[in-house]
């Protein structure tokens, strides 16, 4: 009897036992960590410092010339993203920035303003922008 009853395990009808479901579940989570590594060692190559910010540009600005709109990159195109900001009039804007040197843009309605500061550290740059109607030379009447 027990030559002619096959055993389990040499049974022709008897499904293959395969360790692929916890195989593959294995090598597909360890493919998954090895392209998160990947990307990281990829992105700290690329991923630069920024310089601290010590320095302050402030944009001082008089009632009228509320609404307008200011523009702050640096002149040679560094890694920084140009700041873009709407002034309120009769504020104080105080931007913190890197040192280096920028190019401020201010457009108002019929005015344009532009200024070309260079900060260093720990300096302070004040951009006192003049209400127009307060710098109009008076008109003087004839002396007789």
């Amino acid at each position: 009897m027990s030559s002619d009853t096959p055993s389990p395990a040499n049974a022709p009808d008897a499904p293959p036992t395969y360790f692929g479901a916890e195989r593959r579940v294995f090598v597909l989570i360890s493919i998954a960590i090895v392209a998160v590594m990947f990307v990281g060692m990829v992105g700290l190559l690329y991923w630069r410092e920024r310089p601290a910010a010590s320095a302050l540009l402030v944009l001082r600005v008089p009632p009228t010339m509320d609404g307008a709109i200011a523009t702050i990159d640096t002149k040679y195109g560094r890694d920084l993203s140009p700041i873009v900001t709407t002034l309120e009039g009769g504020q104080e804007l105080r931007i913190p920035l890197p040192p280096g040197e920028y190019v401020v843009k201010i457009e108002h309605k019929n005015r344009k303003v532009r200024a070309e500061p260079i900060l260093s550290d720990y300096s302070y740059y004040p951009i006192v922008l003049e209400d127009p109607s307060a710098t109009k030379p008076t008109t003087r009447g004839k002396s007789k």
